[in-house]
């Protein structure tokens, strides 16, 4: 089965107009003037996210600008379809899903296994000790069993891209199982689906700065599949064996292209019929995968498209990519997200990085965030959210970012106090309470977002101004109060009934007024307290004030 990448049309998407199309990618800017396209339009959130990646990873590996002036002048005025596809086929070789030569992300050597349904792609299908204990209760097994071209090759990427663990030899993905990916998305006018790519494009120059060897030019060194696998660094027994794939041994484009997994989609038994996804005909459904174990290992990489972190374990530091959490996508991790935070030792992606450096006044432009929540090798939750990128003058910025952190540092520690106290009043031994409480912290932080991004607009008004900024966290804190409190009472009478006892929810209530109003919370907020008053004093206040006898 021959079916290129670069030539035919398999990406779904949307144009200004509404209409939904099928482009191949040098289409992504046909008709940019008149009904451009706008958005991917994939029937999973998942491949929307696989595809604008590929899209990136595109267009960085054999179209990057060579300047910012280059990548301003071609965000607005992008190259023509016919400048992008002579661009594109310097690499049409290496994107054949089919045929008899290297195929599209898939093991350069042939395999020899027992065949794996087409399925296995999704990264949410049961995994085979759920299928053996009869545990996939949500998910059931064989529901996906045919795949057209175009999801086919989507899921493969997505898969290569999102590799979660898979047993020994089966290894995860360049940023682990599950990357988190923040992107520049754009406003209302940088709202094609070119300029969604082209914002998260870097400069040459920048890229090769970014993490790997600028100097390995050949193709394999971008696009493994091009050549032997190269097998990762595993261990058996007490002897390691295989290398991992360090910055040092690739060209910086295969962050983009890593691959993992050792995978030969199998053209055998093409048949027609309704690709199970996407719900359109095609006469060449992909039914069955050949995987073995030995895929690449990588250490050491820095994704553009992922913000990271510092862990320091048994003495030695380590910089690891950020992963999707069950509370979901708040803004209490957009901190990291867009803010290089020294304190928490987070930094935000590279390209949200670059972003503050490429912005214009007026420009209006946001945070898309997406990714899978993880349980090890089980796919818990898609999260995605679109979240604001606000820019600031240099001259306010530090005082900015240190108010800013405050305010996130205070909803954490708010958020904590009203689960404690819930669990106080629910409770005649809280410590020992078990149970998922998740629910309370997810409620806090998606009631309080709306306002937390309206008192940041009031927060640089202030700073430009140069006000006095105590009256804006007053507004903060008075938020976080009151949604505190509504907390607590929607919640307060769902713990167990055997449990109930009203005068212990009405210590645990006022406990949580004095702890969300004290010299802990007015710290972080920045807010101005007595200091004469010390901790000490409030505690003993509250003991004496609700001790019901």
């Amino acid at each position: 089965m021959h079916f290129n990448l670069i030539d035919e049309r398999w990406i779904p998407v949307r144009r200004r107009d509404g209409i939904k199309t099928i482009i191949a990618p040098w289409e992504v800017t046909d008709q940019f003037k008149e009904n451009p396209v706008v958005s991917l339009d994939a029937p999973r959130p998942d491949f929307n996210g696989a595809l604008i990646q590929f899209l990136i990873g595109l267009v960085q590996t054999v179209a990057a600008p060579q300047n910012g002036a280059e990548w301003r002048k071609k965000l607005i005025e992008p190259p023509s379809p016919d400048d992008l596809k002579k661009a594109f086929t310097t690499v049409h070789h290496a994107f054949e899903l089919g045929g008899d030569g290297p195929r599209f992300m898939q093991d350069y050597e042939g395999i020899v296994a027992d065949d794996c349904g087409v399925d296995g792609l999704l990264i949410e299908t049961p995994g085979q000790n759920a299928l053996v204990n009869n545990t996939d209760h949500f998910i059931k097994r064989n529901a996906v069993s045919g795949l057209c071209p175009s999801c086919c090759a989507t899921a493969l990427f997505a898969f290569q891209t999102n590799a979660p663990a898979g047993g020994p030899g089966y290894m995860t993905s360049l940023r682990g199982g599950g990357p988190l990916t923040t992107l520049v998305a754009g406003d209302n006018h940088h709202s094609t689906l070119w300029q969604l790519a082209y914002l998260n494009v870097l400069e040459k120059g920048k890229f090769a700065s970014t993490c790997g060897n600028p100097e390995l030019l050949e193709d394999k060194y971008k696009l493994p599949w091009l050549a032997e696998t190269k097998k990762g660094k595993r261990k058996k027994g007490d002897v390691f064996y295989g290398e991992d794939t360090i910055p040092e041994a690739a060209n910086p484009a295969i962050m983009f292209w890593a691959m993992p997994r050792r995978i030969r989609l199998n053209y055998s038994s093409l048949l027609s019929g309704t690709c199970d996804i996407c719900g359109n005909y095609s006469n060449r459904l992909i039914h069955t995968y050949k995987e073995i174990p030995g895929g690449a290992s990588y250490n050491g990489w820095l994704h553009p498209l992922s913000p990271y972190y510092e862990q320091t374990a048994k003495g030695e530091k380590s910089i690891l990519p950020v992963h999707a959490q069950p509370s979901g996508l708040t803004y209490r991790h957009w901190l990291g997200f867009v803010i290089q935070d020294d304190n928490e030792k987070k930094m935000p992606a590279r390209i949200v990085h670059e972003f503050y450096d490429r912005w214009k006044s007026g420009w209006q432009f946001r945070l898309w965030a997406f990714g899978y929540d993880m349980d090890k090798m089980k796919a818990r939750c898609w999260y995605e959210s679109t979240m604001p990128l606000l820019c600031v003058d240099n001259a306010i910025r530090p005082d900015y970012e240190e108010r800013v952190a405050g305010m996130v540092k205070a909803s954490t520690e708010i958020a904590g106090n009203t689960r404690s106290a819930l669990k106080k009043a629910w409770f005649r031994r809280p410590d020992n309470a078990k149970g998922d409480t998740t629910f309370v912290d997810n409620s806090f932080w998606q009631g309080t977002e709306s306002d937390f991004y309206l008192t940041l607009n009031d927060l640089i008004s202030a700073l430009n101004n140069g006000n006095d900024t105590q009256e804006v966290s007053r507004q903060w804190l008075s938020v976080l109060c009151i949604h505190a409190l509504k907390i607590f009472d929607n919640y307060v009478w769902e713990g167990p009934i055997e449990d109930a006892d009203p005068k212990r929810v009405v210590i645990a209530r006022k406990e949580l007024e004095l702890y969300n109003r004290g010299k802990k919370i007015k710290e972080l907020i920045g807010l101005s307290f007595d200091k004469s008053t010390t901790d000490k004093k409030i505690k003993g206040k509250k003991e004496k004030k609700l001790t019901i006898k």
